[in-house]
């Protein structure tokens, strides 16, 4: 098996030699400040959020903190996949009705398509192409995965969200042997997320936004104003945004809300046009496992390359490992000579990791802190993020400025919809599980029906426990009562 050299242990939309901007460097911060509203963290979620603030009321105040520099943790480590969630229409009808599950398909859809419009409005070129995503079966087992979300859309007027195709459709299409059919997601897009991240920051500091990086937050004082603290200096704001993605398991609130899970990513060196087909056009392809594998072809006709289900951080930590792990790489690797056997020779140039923050529900959720009405959160992308954190900035944002609507009272403002189990419980179970979901999924690649252990362990991916049995909710309610 091909070796991945410490050379290729970078991230693709980052490096400035495979062709990624320089990046809008700002100063920590050394002198405080007070502002109207303190977000912290500066990925997607943080600049989509104070873009929205902005575009609200251009009179409010911000102050954007970021611990290392924009775009460093998932906003700038994924794979490029703007999606939004008609795929997911069932599960969002059981979930929260068909009114809201409607509502919330739309505004996921128009997310995508704001992340074109943002670029065009404000200048910068994202490398987006909303040519689609295909959704294939790579073995039996994954045949009609998609069968209820088409049905649904179907019913609900929106047949034209997920077109089927055929095996052969999709094999011309990619040039990969393993497609048996697939649904296509009709208005999925291809990003850069790196120059994303830049184009935000652009489009935020041209707003007024004052955004200052290598400034973590090491702790908050709760009540009006906020008192956020920073190694050089405080900053006091009426409002606070949490927007730290998979770092907000640090909050006792959300310890066991989420988890930290790792992904990795790969890249190729760029490739002839008939390496790649019809796939040149900005479409991308994953398949329907639960480790699901998910792929691009960029702009200048690299193949980037992932699979989810990499390794879990204990009591909500982020790892080294979630970062760059050679055995996850090498596997990844593995796969992709799998999937495209005529590429096993091309070389990897980059590779690296990143931290997903999983929730029970795979659906982000908006909340606020404990006690702390005017300190709020969103989180939960578990691993689709890139678009849906166009929305969840846009409630965030109104929420941050006092807007009552239908985004700041929609669903997804629940605080956490479940909680995983304590730790180590959940650590110990959840590598269980996730060596159970890959044993269980190889097997099937392979044409075998997964051993008893496997198929249980794989259906305990789901396992929760319920709000009212949170023993911080319980004592509150407890306190509320006299108790």
């Amino acid at each position: 098996m091909t070796r991945i050299t410490a050379e290729a242990q970078a991230v693709l939309w980052s490096d400035r030699a495979a062709g990624a901007p320089d990046g809008l460097r700002q100063a920590p911060l050394t002198s405080s400040r007070s502002a109207d509203v303190c977000i912290v963290g500066g990925g997607f979620t943080g600049l989509w959020t104070a873009l929205e603030i902005k575009q609200q009321n251009p009179a409010v105040s911000v102050v954007l903190l970021e611990a290392t520099t924009c775009g460093a943790g998932a906003s700038g480590r994924n794979g490029g996949w703007a999606t939004g969630w008609f795929d997911e229409l069932p599960e969002l009808i059981e979930h929260f009705g068909v009114q809201q599950a409607l509502w919330l398909a739309e505004e996921s859809s128009q997310a995508v398509a704001r992340i074109g419009q943002t670029a065009e409005e404000f200048g910068f070129d994202a490398h987006v192409r909303q040519s689609g995503a295909l959704w294939t079966a790579t073995s039996p087992s994954q045949l009609g995965s998609w069968d209820r979300a088409v049905e649904a859309c179907a019913r609900y007027g929106r047949p034209e969200m997920l077109e089927l195709l055929t095996g052969d459709e999709v094999r011309r299409r990619t040039g990969s042997p393993l497609p048996l059919a697939a649904a296509r997601h009709t208005d999925a897009a291809s990003v850069h997320p790196y120059r994303l991240v830049q184009g935000l920051l652009k489009a935020v500091l041209s707003l007024g936004v004052e955004v200052y990086e290598a400034t973590p937050m090491q702790g908050f004082t709760r009540g009006t104003p906020v008192t956020v603290q920073t190694p050089m200096a405080v900053v006091e704001a009426a409002q606070v945004v949490l927007a730290t993605g998979v770092w907000a398991a640090a909050l006792p609130e959300l310890r066991r809300a989420i988890v930290p899970a790792a992904s990795h990513v790969i890249a190729t060196e760029p490739l002839a046009a008939k390496d790649l087909g019809e796939w040149a056009d900005g479409s991308l392809f994953g398949d329907a496992r639960l480790q699901v594998h998910y792929a691009q072809v960029t702009r200048d006709g690299r193949i980037v390359f992932g699979k989810g289900g990499g390794a879990v951080g204990a009591f909500g930590r982020v790892v080294p490992a979630h970062y760059w792990d050679e055995d996850s790489v090498r596997r990844v690797h593995a796969d992709f000579v799998t999937h495209f056997p005529h590429l096993a020779g091309a070389r990897i140039t980059h590779s690296w990791g990143g931290a997903v923050d999983r929730a029970p529900h795979h659906m982000p959720f908006v909340g606020t802190v404990d006690g702390a009405g005017n300190i709020h959160y969103g989180v939960g992308y578990s691993g689709n993020g890139v678009a849906p954190s166009a929305l969840i900035g846009r409630i965030l944002g109104r929420r941050a400025v006092g807007v009552v609507d239908e985004y700041t009272a929609c669903a997804l403002v629940s605080g956490p919809p479940a909680y995983l189990p304590p730790d180590p419980i959940r650590y110990v179970g959840g590598r269980m599980v996730q060596a159970g979901i890959g044993r269980a999924e190889a097997a099937e690649a392979a044409g075998r029906r997964p051993d008893p252990i496997s198929a249980l362990l794989r259906r305990l991916l789901w396992t929760t426990t319920p709000r009212w049995a949170e023993p911080r909710l319980l004592r509150r309610k407890n306190r509320a009562h006299g108790g």
